[in-house]
């Protein structure tokens, strides 16, 4: 029985194993700076990991995870037999096209790196060599949406702490034994976390999947097709994300060599809070506001959103006065070590605060945007993702190009972008209550008829 109680439950749980991963983030990061600094070698292999998981967000825990859980929920009040088939069914089709995915890009890159620069020509072999990783990466994120829906928060959440423990384990290595090209070694050592993540969730997934029968998949699952819809809106808003994930840190590197390592590390402390708490409640939510809506409990679905709401508000606005005002603090204890110099704490600070303004905007969209999706209406935070991707590109090339500002400006974009992105979700959902008004009338015409 889903209740705003049992949602905290979950959350809490989603909590207790970010919060392993979040440490052993920290500690990975820790282990970088000291070894590599923040020297543009570095630099290079941060564009190269986010130019190899470009795709993470839409095959991952993005897009197709918004699409299948409601969906996955539908099906499953009618046949947990046939939604175990439509998990298997899509898990093959998606290992498939990840498949062409990977062999296609390396394909790409291989031919483009004899016309590259030098520079060019390291991120471009760095990507190909971390590409593989995309399909672990995706298929751990489907695993994940099917243990969430079961109410099994904690090893989704927790699963990061060993991909972080291998790349910790490679980057040490580096140190200790200083080979040629190390950034390739540890790009290697990226696919070997990657395919760590995936297994661990393996036993629990089929474990769900015998209990259901273990039916097995099908290319041709007619419901995959019901599918493609909302997963095409799901994805137009995070490729949109994506792309300009992509061109932060390239936009920051036209600003300062090392602008993408400032980025980076000033980005892994601003998402502590946003993983511990903003994502928490919103991989809480969206199972039980699908279920609410499947069932007809309208009221029930406006109090789960309006207490996660609230609690996201109250645990943010904190988190962001510290950011802002314990930054520095913070960033010299974690990273102040071996390569990471003063000069790198003061300029990550400044991207941290950059960061920090963003930080209760992002959080609401976690909130908001579920809301959207438990009524299978993938368009809007689409629209609104896009449109703050667009702004954000403007704003970088007004910055960087043409005001010539330093790579913190690219920081105060993205949060600037995410503040018009919250505003248009939350005044499309609130000043249009046909939203729920039309469930409840459509409801109430079927219940006369």
């Amino acid at each position: 029985m889903d209740s705003t109680k049992s949602i905290l439950k979950s959350a809490s749980h989603f909590f207790s194993g970010t919060m392993l991963s979040r440490i052993s983030g920290a500690v990975r990061d820790i282990a970088m700076a000291f070894t590599f600094g923040t020297k543009e070698t570095v630099a290079a292999f941060f564009v190269a990991f986010r130019l190899a998981h470009l795709l993470r967000r839409l095959f991952g825990e993005g897009a197709l995870q918004t699409a299948f859980v409601p969906k996955f929920e539908k099906i499953r009040q009618q046949s947990p037999k046939r939604a175990a088939q439509f998990f298997t069914s899509l898990y093959l089709i998606l290992f498939l096209i990840l498949i062409g995915i990977t062999a296609a890009s390396v394909g790409i890159l291989k031919s483009l790196i004899p016309i590259l620069s030098a520079e060019n020509r390291e991120i471009a072999t760095l990507t190909i060599i971390m590409m593989p990783s995309l399909i672990f990466i995706c298929l751990w994120g489907l695993n994940c949406s099917l243990l969430q829906c079961e109410k099994k928060f904690f090893l989704p959440s927790a699963a990061p702490v060993l991909f972080n423990a291998v790349w910790i384990l490679g980057a040490l290595n580096i140190w200790y034994l200083q080979p040629q090209n190390p950034m390739y070694w540890l790009a290697a050592a990226i696919v070997a976390a990657s395919i760590t993540q995936w297994i661990t969730t393996i036993p629990q997934t089929v474990s769900i999947l015998k209990s259901w029968g273990m039916p097995p998949p099908s290319l041709c699952n007619p419901d995959i097709r019901t599918l493609s819809q909302p997963l095409l809106l799901g994805i137009l808003g995070v490729a949109a994300v994506q792309i300009n994930s992509a061109l932060d840190p390239l936009f920051a590197k036209m600003a300062n060599g090392e602008g993408p390592a400032f980025l980076w590390y000033a980005i892994r402390i601003q998402q502590v809070p946003l993983a511990l708490f903003g994502i928490a409640l919103s991989s809480a939510l969206l199972p039980p506001l699908s279920r609410a809506l499947e069932n007809k409990e309208y009221e029930k679905y406006r109090k789960f959103l309006r207490y996660c709401l609230s609690r996201t508000l109250y645990l943010m606005i904190p988190c962001t006065l510290g950011l802002i005002f314990l930054g520095k603090w913070g960033i010299s204890l974690v990273y102040g070590h071996g390569h990471f110099t003063q000069e790198s704490i003061n300029s990550t600070n400044l991207c941290l605060s950059g960061y920090a303004v963003g930080l209760i905007p992002m959080a609401l969209v976690l909130i908001y945007a579920p809301a959207f999706y438990a009524k299978n209406n993938y368009f809007i935070p689409s629209a609104t993702s896009t449109f703050s991707v667009v702004m954000n590109i403007a704003l970088n090339t007004l910055f960087v190009s043409y005001l010539g500002y330093g790579p913190a400006s690219v920081a105060y974009a993205t949060s600037l972008s995410a503040w018009a992105n919250f505003v248009l979700l939350a005044l499309i959902f609130h000043l249009q209550p046909f939203y729920l008004n039309r469930f409840i009338f459509q409801a109430k015409i079927k219940n006369k008829i």
